[in-house]
């Protein structure tokens, strides 16, 4: 690693921010930057980006080490290593990052998911010592509209922020006053009560429109780290003390969606959920079309159809929609108002081989 240049990436830092935006756009598996990115850590060899970790503030706040003690979490919310990069890489950025972040900041325990729907075991954060802490997180449901395809996939947050109430209300001609909301809250009890109902018969009726896909429960670690040895020590014990049936869970070892058992549901804390052994020898059916086949070799189309392309990559529709929204480099062609998509069948194997080389974070 000597020939690696680890560093913290500073917001005010604007070219290189927006280096690490088009780094993870191109190599990470979501394509996108988190909601809310709070720190930045790069790898570089020879000034060429090989490596990225940001972290962010996470979509809601743990107890893990008590209450008094959530606002010290920070979620390691994206990673991605180059494909030429060496196989430790990752591991050590994500390391170089904790401990920047427990010698210059307040926070100290830091927690990650690895994705079962892509296939993820955090076998990084296994690497790298973290301590898991089951299959029972993450949102239960993602949203997408098909009137709106560029805003892509999106969780039902998306319907209460405020930035969208207050679209329902323009789409309602309803004049927004200043009064009824602050920078990122709706104060209700200040709107109108037939305006509340207007708007909130409006969202109902927007997320009816929209295509609702379940998602499979997350894998969950946390690595805890003070500012000292001493410290340390002490918000271990915290931890311990507080989960003491998530102390020694073992790491998971197998790929993809499982059926999850409830091991216990006499104790909220104590409601570990964790995968069903359920060894895959063949490619699951879960969300993969089925029943029919796309002739790659033979066939004349130049273009191929949402659902044909899907068949060809062994995945669901839903997540072509979502490589649309994500990747730039995806060969793909809007030919009308309402979003009708096509895949350029010539350039598409081009891009499925590009994208075989690359390697995700959480793997």
């Amino acid at each position: 690693m000597t020939d690696f240049e680890f560093s913290y990436v500073a917001n005010l830092d604007k070219e290189s921010c927006l280096r690490i935006k088009k780094f993870i756009e191109r190599h990470e598996w979501l394509g996108k930057m988190p909601t809310r990115p709070t720190h930045r850590f790069v790898a570089t060899y020879k000034g060429k980006v090989a490596g990225v970790v940001i972290m962010a503030t996470p979509n809601s706040f743990s107890n893990l080490l008590g209450p008094e003690n959530r606002h010290f979490e920070k979620l390691i919310s994206r990673g991605a290593c180059i494909s030429w990069s060496p196989k430790n890489l990752a591991s050590s950025l994500i390391m170089f990052g904790i401990r920047w972040m427990a010698k210059n900041t307040e926070f100290r325990f830091f927690t990650a998911y690895s994705d079962t729907e892509a296939k993820e075991l955090g076998t990084i954060y296994q690497a790298c010592n973290f301590t898991y802490l089951g299959q029972n997180s993450g949102a239960r449901c993602e949203y997408f509209d098909p009137d709106n395809a560029e805003k892509g996939i999106f969780s039902d947050r998306q319907f209460r922020k405020t930035s969208q109430i207050k679209k329902y209300a323009k789409l309602l001609d309803i004049p927004w006053e200043h009064s009824w909301s602050g920078r990122d809250k709706v104060y209700w009890d200040k709107v109108p009560t037939e305006i509340i109902q207007r708007i909130k018969d409006y969202a109902k009726n927007h997320r009816l429109k929209c295509i609702k896909k379940k998602l499979h429960p997350k894998h969950k670690y946390i690595y805890i780290l003070g500012a000292n040895s001493k410290e340390t020590k002490q918000l271990k014990q915290i931890f311990e003390k507080i989960n003491p049936e998530l102390v020694s869970l073992p790491y998971p070892k197998i790929r993809g969606p499982q059926e999850i058992v409830h091991k216990s549901t006499a104790n909220t804390a104590a409601n570990i959920c964790t995968p069903k052994e359920n060894i895959l020898t063949e490619l699951p059916n879960n969300g993969r079309p089925q029943g029919q086949r796309v002739d790659t070799k033979n066939s004349q189309n130049q273009f191929l159809t949402i659902k044909e392309a899907a068949i060809i990559m062994r995945v669901s529709e839903w997540t072509v929609y979502s490589i649309i929204k994500s990747d730039s480099t995806f060969p793909f062609l809007n030919i009308g108002s309402k979003k009708k998509f096509v895949i350029d069948h010539s350039r598409l194997k081009d891009w499925l081989d590009d994208r075989a080389s690359e390697r995700s974070f959480n793997d």
